[in-house]
């Protein structure tokens, strides 16, 4: 079938040998500014092998597209576990610092020439694309369309409708965006560029953007019951993996908040929980009566810090964050680039934190805004807030504001986990 003219022109204009996209490349190498694992991914030469059964491709077009993604998937992954995630990102997006896919592979956007994107396509052979963000690119979504791939495009926060393009060429955006079977739209106006585009009012769907935080942590009931029996009225505050070097001033911050309410119960992750031991021993040696938990034993009433002895997971985290009406989030009193935020407000914790916050910005910003999360330099200031804090009306006022961020977009996940699932399924029942 012959290609519209725009993507004539494009092709012409845009047209690269591979050698000259891998000389290129090869110079980013050896200047340090790109690392041979992505010089081969963005050539898609050396990929991992493609798993077997359905393959969900999922496309980070910006940094704030990238939460997003990975939520979705995992939120996809739920109903379908042996379906592996290919997250794609462009080149000037990182995953977050220690971010890893159980049944997936984050992975550069290949170049967009048409014999790097067809060994691309071939190599991993996607069951349905979800593209997050704009930065569009033609020739890729082009092969795709043709295909047969089921593509949905989803608007971002901050990420335009805009095609991935060093100079303008007319009319090629008209065509990029008819060659979408969905799209998801944050308002009418954002829809305008697609209706244009000859999608029919059934491929548009207005519902706001896809944002990060909307998965709370699974939780088991009968530990929560049993752990919150054990707790009883006690006033507790959470304290979420903690740095090392942060201890003394958590200690600082419950010695302290312990004046308004003697029996105050603190419990605390490490992020290195081989520290456990010294901790422990500070502890003691600060005063304060601290034991591991014990997952067949009680909580005693004469427990005042209480240590989770294990490598924390969302589950565990997320049953102390709902019993805690309070969570501090460690790793950000010092330059340890802070934790995710979004389990605790998804669980209803009002939330403290420190300035420390590199490696979540966007998630603490949106809760920042919406008068989520309070910020503390140091010890004295952390048992200032806990204690005041411990004030009921004050706390869920707090974790009220986390909540309503964390749930904003959750309409806009659940709608496109249903979509990629129809997808998926109809592809399943066609394939030969």
């Amino acid at each position: 079938m012959a290609r519209p003219l725009p993507y004539l022109l494009y092709s012409g204009l845009s047209r690269k040998s591979e050698r000259q996209h891998a000389d290129r490349l090869d110079r980013l190498v050896q200047n340090g500014a790109l690392s041979q694992s992505a010089r081969d991914q963005r050539l898609a030469q050396n990929l991992p092998d493609r798993p077997k059964g359905e393959v969900l491709w999922l496309h980070a077009a910006t940094g704030f597209a990238l939460r997003p993604a990975m939520e979705l998937l995992c939120r996809i992954s739920d109903d379908r576990p042996d379906m592996f995630g290919l997250i794609t990102l462009s080149p000037d997006v990182q995953p977050p610092v220690g971010a890893a896919l159980d049944t997936g592979f984050f992975a550069v956007l290949p170049e967009d020439d048409s014999t790097i994107v067809r060994r691309f396509l071939d190599h991993w052979s996607p069951d349905s694309l979800v593209w997050i963000g704009g930065k569009f690119r033609p020739n890729l979504l082009r092969e795709t369309h043709e295909r047969h791939i089921p593509t949905l495009a989803i608007e971002a926060p901050q990420s335009p409708i805009t095609l991935d393009l060093t100079s303008p060429v007319p009319g090629l955006r008209k065509h990029v965006l008819g060659g979408f079977d969905h799209v998801i739209t944050a308002s009418s106006e954002a829809a305008y560029p697609w209706r244009r585009a000859g999608l029919g009012p059934e491929q548009i769907e207005i519902l706001g953007y896809l944002e990060e935080g909307g998965i709370a942590p699974s939780v088991d009931d009968d530990e929560l019951t049993r752990r919150m029996a054990e707790i009883g009225t006690r006033p507790t505050w959470f304290a979420a993996r903690l740095n090392r070097a942060e201890i003394s001033e958590v200690i600082r911050a419950h010695k302290r908040a312990l004046r308004r309410a003697h029996r105050l119960l603190l419990v605390l992750s490490l992020s290195d929980p081989s520290t456990q031991d010294s901790v422990l021993a500070q502890m003691e040696t600060a005063g304060l009566a601290a034991t591991l938990l014990d997952p067949d034993g009680a909580i005693s009433e004469a427990d005042q810090v209480v240590i989770l002895p294990n490598e924390p997971h969302h589950g565990e985290e997320g049953l102390w964050h709902r019993i805690a009406p309070i969570s501090f989030m460690g790793s950000s009193l010092g330059p340890f680039g802070g934790i995710d935020p979004y389990p605790a407000a998804a669980m209803g914790s009002a939330i403290l934190h420190g300035r420390h916050v590199s490696d979540f910005t966007t998630a603490y910003a949106r809760l920042t805004a919406g008068n989520a999360v309070r910020v503390v330099t140091d010890g004295f200031e952390l048992g200032e807030e806990v204690g005041r804090l411990m004030s009921p009306d004050q706390a869920a006022l707090m974790a009220g504001a986390a909540w309503e961020v964390a749930s904003t977009g959750a309409e806009v996940t659940d709608r496109v986990a249903n979509l990629v699932q129809d997808f998926l399924d109809l592809r399943e029942r066609i394939a030969p």
